[in-house]
């Protein structure tokens, strides 16, 4: 059948179900699949969003890297901000991995945190969403604010039940930007010393300041301090 494509152009697809088109003559279009075309998309967009930022990525070169329709992302995503939001979101196993750390005893928090977290940045399945997530969010202060409200929504709900009752919150907040910031220096700055060591001996050095994080008592000066509302 003919469809319409820009200003006086016109491909030849054949049908595949209901929504889906592949082009039988090997040009641009939709994938034959809706489950490839959005893996394509996500990928696509994790690529673009960690080079450019948020804001520099385009859903015009993410569809052109993808190799679909710019509209197919409006069909499954509605915008950018649609696609960021899922193209940022982790596997459920990676999820769970974390807040299963908060099942162990208290005392192993800090090195199963550490480990757990640091992992997903070795694993090539996970690492994607995590640097589309990471890069884009400190370049743009809007996906910064869906960057926040990503971890708060899944990691910091699990977990806060079973932390010290003195500002949970906080406590796991600071963990995670630890985290995260030796994450940054390992796999995106790729900082000598750090990146050239082995994940255990990463872990040997960070665990012990994120254990203080989660578990040893507060400062004074923070439980002496209201906070801010």
């Amino acid at each position: 059948m003919e469809v319409n494509v820009p200003r006086g152009y016109t491909r030849t697809v054949e049908t595949i179900g209901a929504e889906m088109t592949v082009d039988t003559q090997g040009k641009t279009g939709r994938r034959p699949g809706t489950v490839s075309s959005k893996q394509a998309i996500l990928d696509a967009a994790r690529d673009q969003f960690t080079r450019n930022g948020y804001k520099g990525a385009t859903l015009r070169a993410i569809a052109a890297q993808a190799g679909i329709d710019p509209a197919l992302i409006r069909h499954f995503y509605g915008d950018k901000d649609g696609l960021f939001l899922a193209a940022m979101e982790m596997p459920s196993e990676a999820v769970h991995r974390i807040l299963a750390v908060f099942s162990a005893p208290d005392h192993e928090w800090g090195e199963l945190l550490t480990h757990s977290y640091l992992s997903l940045w070795e694993d090539p399945a996970t690492a994607a969403p995590l640097r589309a997530t990471v890069v884009s969010a400190f370049s743009n202060d809007q996906a910064m604010d869906r960057f926040l409200t990503f971890v708060t929504s899944t990691v910091l709900e699990g977990a806060r039940p079973h932390l010290p009752a003195a500002d949970p919150s906080l406590r796991l907040s600071v963990a995670l930007r630890h985290l995260i910031s030796v994450a940054m220096a390992r796999h995106l700055m790729k900082a000598p010393p750090i990146a050239a060591r082995p994940l255990d001996q990463i872990v040997a050095l960070v665990a012990p300041a994120i254990q203080r994080y989660l578990t040893d008592p507060l400062p004074q000066q923070l439980t002496n301090t209201p906070r801010a509302t």
